[in-house]
């Protein structure tokens, strides 16, 4: 699982006060420093909001379902988030992406809504499935797994690891690893 970055500032734009101070406690359990909203010396690189907050930034939002905020909400979370799973969320929006509930997701009410919609199709118009092994690489990868880590886990030489990298990234029509696991999180494959 990702750890957030220490040289994270983090905003805590939130009303309700016990929350704020189990935002508080959670934000200085993971080394995360937090920023105060009104000062230009420190400014947020993500901001913790429970409701539409008076500064820009990525913003974290704790509410139900997706807000329909202005700004630049990167993730909705529940209220009731563990410290863990917080740190993680804000590992993932400091590096520049967005993280939803599956349910927030425009193909959550779709048939199959763990899969991708811009994967590429196969030759019969259906999105690849990803196999177990696929699915292992993948989480290994969200893990921040090097090949060679890979190729240990798996049990297989660090030439089969490449290929099965190469593999998943080219069936999810993806750049390169970090956008694999981007589409893997969006697209409910695996979970931060």
């Amino acid at each position: 699982m990702p750890e957030a970055d220490a040289s994270v500032r983090v905003a805590l734009c939130i009303g309700e006060a016990a929350l704020r101070r189990r935002l508080a406690t959670a934000c200085a359990n993971l080394g995360i420093a937090l920023a105060d909203a009104g000062t230009p010396e420190g400014p947020a690189a993500i901001v913790l909001a429970d409701g539409p907050p008076a500064i820009t930034g990525p913003i974290i939002a704790f509410a139900a379902g997706v807000p329909a905020w202005r700004g630049d909400v990167r993730a909705v979370v529940p209220p009731d988030i563990d410290a863990a799973t917080l740190g993680a969320v804000i590992a993932v929006v400091a590096a520049g992406l967005a993280v939803m509930p599956r349910t927030a997701l425009p193909l959550a009410d779709a048939p199959n809504p763990g899969r991708w919609a811009e994967a590429p199709a196969g030759e019969d118009g259906e999105e690849p499935a990803l196999t177990p092994r696929e699915r292992e690489v993948l989480a290994l990868l969200a893990a921040g797994a090097s090949n060679k880590e890979i190729a240990r886990a798996l049990a297989v030489s660090v030439h089969t690891a490449k290929f099965h990298v190469a593999s998943l990234t080219e069936k999810l029509g993806a750049s390169g690893r970090a956008e694999a696991v981007a589409i893997g999180i969006r697209a409910g494959l695996i979970m931060v």
